[in-house]
């Protein structure tokens, strides 16, 4: 089976979580290859590959404005399955409507949305969670994505719940997509800043420019917050949402030691019952294989 991944990410996390899916995806010996919507020089025919996957970051409960750009771009076909795989900083259901816009571009250029999947990633903005709950993050996706991964190939569909009124809430939080362009010709860089041109080179909008030493933003900024996070001295003020600012990757390494969570009754609920039902689906998974093995075995020993 071939697939042809499109992805966009901002700081990292889908791009994490998109490449766990080449690697589970290789595993069950498909061919697959990544295209980074960013690079705006798309070339692939959808019809030479079995499967679409379109990975992207939430942004205010919505896809980013590149994305839906990106979609609006495909050939019409009809009947190609695609497959949609999001990434957030919390698990709320509210996440679910972020693809409304976007299945509905794919739906009309006659693309067959089949299987959706939320990851649990950290924050880029609000607040930074701890390389702690980072690495529970991760851990857990990379558990659960090689089962998503065969979900997809056996053609088993997934949908995420339904949100009462999602379509008109998803378009009321759209207005992050003008706030976007407006804050972020707010964007300042204080004296910290070392000139090295890390965020004028990896803005996927080309947002950022300098002359005669002066940084100066523009009107395309997206909010993928790359240019504050990745920032060596933290130097780019982000405008009205400065005191959101995260600076500094995270380690998804398992810690050597315990940082307590600062925001832990933040969505507490939420992220509990998003563990759960992770390790419910890794758990039911793992039965399923020791069943199949012992199986096998006894078909061996009839044998």
């Amino acid at each position: 089976m071939k697939i042809l991944i499109c992805y966009f990410s901002g700081t990292g996390n889908t791009r994490k979580v998109v490449n766990k899916y080449v690697d589970s995806f290789v595993r069950c010996g498909c061919e697959v290859v990544t295209y980074k919507i960013e690079e705006n020089n798309f070339t692939y025919n959808v019809d030479d590959y079995d499967y679409i996957g379109i990975g992207y970051p939430v942004h205010a409960f919505n896809a980013p404005s590149i994305i839906l750009e990106f979609a609006k771009t495909l050939k019409e076909v009809k009947g190609k399955r695609v497959f949609i795989v999001k990434t957030s900083g919390e698990p709320l259901k509210l996440n679910n409507i972020s693809s409304i816009k976007l299945k509905k571009i794919l739906n009309q250029k006659g693309y067959d949305v089949t299987n959706e999947y939320h990851y649990v990633m950290p924050y880029n903005i609000i607040f930074r969670h701890t390389d702690n709950m980072a690495y529970k993050m991760w851990t857990t996706a990379q558990e659960v994505i090689p089962i998503d991964c065969k979900e997809i190939l056996r053609n088993v569909p997934a949908e995420l719940d339904s949100v009462f009124m999602g379509s008109f809430i998803a378009w009321l939080f759209r207005i992050e997509f003008w706030g976007g362009r407006f804050n972020g010709k707010r964007y300042k860089v204080n004296d910290n800043c070392i000139h090295c041109n890390k965020c004028v080179n990896t803005c996927p909008t080309h947002n950022i420019t300098v002359e005669n030493g002066e940084f100066h933003f523009g009107k395309n900024c997206i909010m993928c917050m790359r240019c504050s996070f990745f920032c060596p001295k933290s130097a780019i003020k982000i405008g009205l949402f400065e005191k959101w600012k995260v600076n500094g990757a995270y380690n998804f390494n398992n810690p050597n030691n315990y940082e307590d969570e600062v925001h832990k009754k933040y969505c507490k609920k939420s992220y509990i019952k998003y563990f759960d039902r992770c390790n419910e689906k890794i758990a039911t998974a793992r039965g399923e294989i020791a069943q199949n093995e012992e199986q096998e075995d006894e078909e061996v020993v009839k044998a």
